[in-house]
C-alpha cells in the first residue's frame, strides 16, 4: 500500500473482528452544525414566568427556537420573559393557562397554533408542591396536585400531538423531582402524581415513536437551596442554565435515538441504575 493512502476498513476490521453477526452501519444520517440546532422549531414551556422555566425558555431562544411562555396568571412575569426571547432574535408570545384545566390548554395550544403555525417541543414544567400531611389531605388537596402534575401534562401533550404527527417530528419532555424517588413526608399527592407522569412518558415513546415523536422525563435535584451539600458529590446546587442545557439538549436532533428515558440532574445526589 502507498503511503499516504489509507486502506478501505472493512465493518469486520472496523468492529474489532466482532463478526458479521455484530456488524453494524459505520455511518449514520449526516446532520448539519449550527449554532442554533433548533432553529425554526416552536417551543411551549409550561409554567415558565419564572426560575427555572424562564432559564429554559431563555435557552430554546438562544439556540433558535421560537417559544410560547406560559404561566398561570401572571401575566406580566410571562410577558417579561417573552420579551427577553425576543431579544435573543426569535418569535415569542406569552399565554395564561392553567394547565389543570383542559378547556384553558385546548385554548392555549389553538392560539399557539394560529400564531406561530406549529408546536415542536413540549416541556410540561408546571408544577404543584404544596405539602400536607395524608391523616390531614383533603380530596381538593389531593386533585389539585393531580391536576397539576398528571393531568396537565397529559392535557397538553393530547393537545400538540396531533400537530407533531403531521409534521413528523416532535420532542415532548415532561418534569418531575427527586422526591418522587425517594419520597418525602406530606408529599404523597405530589409523588404520586409526579411517579404517574413518568409511567405516562414511557407509554408514550413506544406509542408515538413511529411518528419521529420522542418522549423524555427530568428530575431536577436541588436548584435553589439543598440543607446538606454534602450528600451532593458536586458539593452545590444545580444552576438554572445546567437544566436548561438538558432540556434544550433533549429538545433537538442530538438527542434524535433517544426516547422513554429518565435523566436525573441532581449532581449525584441520588444514583440510579
Amino acid at each position: 500500500m502507498e503511503f499516504g493512502k489509507s486502506k478501505p476498513l472493512s465493518r469486520r476490521s472496523a468492529l474489532g473482528g466482532m463478526g458479521a453477526a455484530m456488524a453494524l452501519p459505520l455511518v449514520g444520517p449526516t446532520l448539519s452544525p449550527s449554532a442554533r440546532p433548533i432553529e425554526g422549531k416552536v417551543a411551549l414551556v409550561t409554567g415558565s414566568g419564572r426560575n427555572l422555566g424562564r432559564a429554559t425558555v431563555l435557552e430554546l431562544a438562544r439556540r433558535g427556537a421560537d417559544v410560547v411562555v406560559n404561566a398561570r396568571s401572571n401575566r406580566g412575569e410571562a410577558e417579561a420573559v417573552a420579551r427577553e426571547a425576543e431579544a435573543l432574535g426569535v418569535r415569542a408570545i406569552a399565554l395564561l393557562a392553567d394547565v389543570g384545566d383542559e378547556q384553558q390548554v385546548n385554548q392555549m395550544v389553538a392560539e399557539a397554533l394560529e400564531r406561530l403555525g406549529r408546536i415542536d417541543i413540549l416541556i410540561n414544567n408546571a408544577g404543584f408542591r404544596a405539602s400536607s400531611p395524608i391523616a390531614e389531605m383533603s380530596t381538593e388537596e389531593w386533585r389539585a396536585a393531580a391536576a397539576v402534575n398528571f393531568d396537565g401534562p397529559f392535557f397538553c401533550t393530547r393537545a400538540v400531538v396531533p400537530g407533531m404527527i403531521s409534521n413528523g417530528y416532535g420532542r415532548i419532555i415532561t418534569v418531575s423531582g427527586l422526591n418522587a424517588f425517594h419520597g418525602r413526608p406530606n408529599w404523597s399527592h405530589i409523588c404520586g402524581s409526579k411517579m404517574g407522569a413518568i409511567g405516562m412518558t414511557r407509554a408514550l415513546a413506544t406509542e408515538l415513536a413511529q411518528y419521529n415523536i420522542n418522549v423524555n422525563h427530568v428530575v431536577p435535584g436541588a436548584y435553589v437551596a439543598h440543607p446538606d451539600l454534602n450528600r451532593i458529590p458536586l458539593g452545590r446546587v444545580g444552576l438554572a442554565q445546567e437544566l436548561a442545557n438538558t432540556y434544550a439538549f433533549l429538545a433537538s436532533e442530538d438527542a434524535s435515538y433517544i426516547t422513554g428515558q429518565t435523566f436525573h440532574v441532581n449532581g449525584g445526589e441520588v444514583r440510579y441504575p
